[in-house]
């Protein structure tokens, strides 16, 4: 499996390696890309909704055929794909609506602080995300093929 089936496909399975490559490289591209954003349109409070969402949409496809295949892997249910995603939208759309967060002046900067419902989604984003850390990059998938396909470590032992 080459880097772009790798990040564009949903087909078949990935081992736990290929999807630490797979957030690996997405991860660096989705700083480089805030670095150049923030650059670009600054860095005050409507500036970072604003380019949270440009780079939530930029790693969303790498991001979910990464997330696919290695839930394929485990044989699990792809919904969960929908779960892991939801802290991310929720908190993005409460950036860029106004709920959530509230600003604030320190130092003569203007930084934007959770409210009520922001730490529930804070705390709700650590839990999922710490469950999709688990699920998806330290337990092992399905031994031998299963209903995607075959084992991506099979003839590696």
């Amino acid at each position: 499996m080459d880097f772009r089936d790798l990040l564009t496909s949903f087909d078949g399975r990935i081992s736990r390696a290929k999807w630490w490559l797979g957030v690996l490289i997405v991860a660096v591209a989705a700083i480089v890309a805030s670095v150049v954003l923030g650059m670009l349109f600054g860095w005050g409070p409507t500036a970072t909704g604003l380019i949270n969402l440009i780079v939530t949409v930029l790693v969303a496809l790498p991001v979910t055929a990464i997330m696919v295949k290695r839930l394929k892997d485990r044989d699990r249910p792809l919904w969960l794909v929908a779960v892991f995603w939801a802290p991310a939208v929720v908190t993005i759309l409460g950036q860029l609506l106004g709920f959530g967060y509230y600003t604030m002046e320190i130092n003569g900067e203007t930084v934007m602080m959770p409210d009520t419902f922001g730490w529930i989604v804070s705390a709700a984003s650590f839990v999922i995300g710490i469950w999709s850390l688990i699920e998806l990059g330290i337990l092992k998938g399905t031994e031998g093929p299963n209903r995607y396909g075959p084992d991506p470590l099979a003839g590696k032992g």
